[in-house]
């Protein structure tokens, strides 16, 4: 069936029309169905238009589709070329897939509709009632020009729905127009790059607790929230740590774009409605000029977008200016119900390495999120790029070549703190590739944390690499009470890792048990665990592999030598694992026995040097 171009066709056409407005028809084309430039198809209500192969709208210059309580299937492919419209009003349109010139012109002229979920050329929202976009963060819809016209119109982007306009978006009916969606489920989100478009952007709050906050629209209206719990951070003011709150300041403006706020109310979902955010944006950072360091040059900034902020792509693209730290630091209640406000960490992909997170964070900042940067130089510019945006997609970080293991302290409440191997970083704290640690008001909630070769307290700390004598140091602080340390990921799988308690000398291989019980007395102490490690595979100097043989191992009393070298042993020396010397003989060629029953249970190092200069080191297992 074709539309041709002279008039007598066109008429046949138009007969058809008038004759199918009374009368309900079921049609099957007998093949692919064309219509060609100047051609019109207008199929009217009660029509049932089955089209086995491809249908086709113009050829390059114009062809005219339109639909009106029409149910029209086509098998094959919609290919709707270059200068060509189509018209949804209302019925029920379907196609295998969708090929869409850049050129053509796509219309929603009925009452309420979904959008198809294709990649339009011109797509225009017309007719009445809500238009509803339904791709998501992998496949979003997608548009080269959007206008939405006519009041009482709406095109609505639910929860976890998402849409992106590549060109000009046109928004001829306000604030009222375009809404983006928000709950406990998630966020509408969208991409565009046209300012001055105004548009109703929602934020879910849970209630009665405090939130980090940005806004998605341009000067938002303080009289938004309740100014009594409504805050704004003071980067330039002293800070001494966590009971301290000096830097918190009462807002008395309207909202700054890239500034993190911090609310406390009860349950709401604010509606932003004004000018959404699309451009480029800086933010100065502020650090006070004396003090302790470790407190002094936290930002609190936020993601001003009306979708995701990938905080890879912008350290990538280098926005963190130098003498800025990469980490971004979340306060967030991890159960949902308000029973834990926490603190997550996560340290983005940079020089070569992954990003990795507490609670699974994952460097994808949702829209209106506030969040924590810390710098080391005062009035220093953070830039935010809109090239920076995309709908968020939750990746699991987890990589065969990523080293790294998460540990979870739990009495109730829970922590959580990460030990990763990366290539370049040092065993103190690194701005590029470590989290610092900061502690939450809420002293229930106990805290676990590493400390670094520096002192340094982190909650995600990276190693450059597993020694023979490492050992990974952590700190608690909790109210008295019994808790547990346990295993949430580990991915050391060429090393047995030990956790190992002072207080009873007592340890376990996180390879085998994941979890440790313990009670405890109150306070923060930072010399009671610590982490150490024994390759499963070979701790012996590749010189003397095999050569050297201590046995038993884990031993219960004696451990015992055997020496296949060509030299005698110079030098024993055993050391506990918080590194103090137990054993030392100077003298050692005639030994091949050491009685260890005087020492408590643990996880020991030992090293023997030889006559010729070599060193052999390995572990000892103690368990009686």
């Amino acid at each position: 069936m074709e539309a041709l171009k002279n008039q007598p066709k066109i008429l046949t056409v138009i007969m058809i029309f008038f004759f199918l407005m009374f009368t309900s028809f079921n049609i099957k084309a007998q093949g692919e169905l064309k219509i060609s430039d100047n051609g019109n198809l207008i199929v009217s209500s009660d029509t049932y238009l089955t089209i086995p192969g491809n249908l086709t709208v113009g050829s390059g210059a114009s062809g005219v589709l339109k639909t009106d309580g029409t149910n029209i299937t086509a098998a094959g492919q919609l290919n709707l070329n270059a200068g060509s419209e189509l018209f949804l009003t209302s019925g029920i349109f379907s196609a295998n897939s969708a090929n869409i010139n850049s050129a053509s012109t796509v219309t929603y002229n009925g009452s309420d509709q979904n959008l198809k979920n294709w990649s339009y050329g011109n797509l225009i929202i017309a007719g009445t009632g809500t238009k509803t976009v339904t791709g998501d963060a992998v496949t979003p819809t997608v548009c080269n020009n959007l206008t939405v016209n006519n009041f009482g119109n709406v095109l609505s982007i639910p929860e976890n729905k998402a849409l992106t306009v590549q060109s000009i978006l046109t928004n001829n009916v306000g604030v009222n127009g375009i809404t983006l969606a928000s709950s406990s489920s998630g966020d509408g989100s969208l991409i565009s790059y046209t300012s001055n478009v105004d548009a109703t952007i929602n934020r879910y709050l849970t209630g009665t607790r405090w939130h980090y906050l940005s806004s998605p629209i341009n000067s938002a209206p303080l009289s938004l929230f309740n100014t009594n719990n409504f805050m704004w951070w003071d980067a330039s003011m002293d800070w001494a740590g966590s009971g301290d709150f000096n830097p918190w300041k009462a807002c008395g403006a309207n909202l700054e774009n890239a500034r993190g706020y911090a609310y406390y109310y009860y349950e709401t979902t604010i509606p932003y409605k004004g000018e959404m955010n699309v451009g480029n944006y800086s933010f100065t950072l502020k650090m006070y000029s004396s003090g302790d360091p470790d407190y002094q040059g936290w930002n609190l900034v936020g993601n001003p977008y009306t979708s995701v902020l990938d905080w890879d792509a912008a350290v990538s693209d280098g926005a963190i200016p130098t003498g800025a730290e990469n980490a971004i630091y979340f306060f967030d209640d991890a159960t949902g119900d308000g029973a834990q406000s926490n603190y997550r960490y996560y340290v983005p992909s940079s020089g070569g390495t992954y990003g990795i997170g507490t609670e699974d964070a994952d460097g994808k900042i949702p829209m209106g999120q506030g969040f924590f940067i810390k710098t080391n130089t005062d009035n220093i510019v953070l830039n935010f790029n809109k090239n920076y945006r995309t709908h968020a997609v939750r990746n699991f970080y987890k990589n065969p070549s990523d080293e790294y293991i998460k540990l979870i302290i739990s009495g109730g409440k829970t922590d959580e703190t990460i030990v990763r191997i990366v290539e370049n970083s040092t065993p103190g704290f690194d701005s590029q590739f470590d989290a610092r640690k900061l502690f939450p008001i809420d002293v229930s909630i106990p805290q676990m944390y590493i400390i670094g070769s520096d002192s340094k307290i982190t909650a995600i700390n990276s190693i450059p690499k597993i020694e023979k004598n490492t050992i990974i140091k952590l700190g608690i602080k909790a109210e008295e009470g019994d808790y547990e340390i346990s295993l949430k990921d580990l991915n050391f799988y060429t090393y047995d890792v030990y956790l190992v308690d002072n207080n009873n000398n007592s340890f376990i291989n996180l390879n085998d048990e994941e979890l440790y019980n313990f009670h405890y007395s109150g306070g923060q102490n930072e010399e009671r665990f610590y982490l150490t490690f024994h390759s499963q595979t070979s701790d012996i100097n590749d010189k003397i592999s095999g050569k050297i043989k201590i046995y038993p191992n884990p031993a219960s009393q004696f451990i015992r030598f055997s020496n296949n070298t060509n030299s005698e042993f110079e030098t024993i020396k055993i050391n506990s694992a918080n590194g103090k010397i137990i054993y030392l003989n100077k003298h050692s060629k005639s030994i091949n026995e050491i009685n260890l029953s005087q020492f408590s249970d643990g996880v020991y190092f030992i090293e023997i040097k030889l006559l010729n200069g070599t060193v052999y080191r390995n572990r000892i297992i103690l368990k009686k």
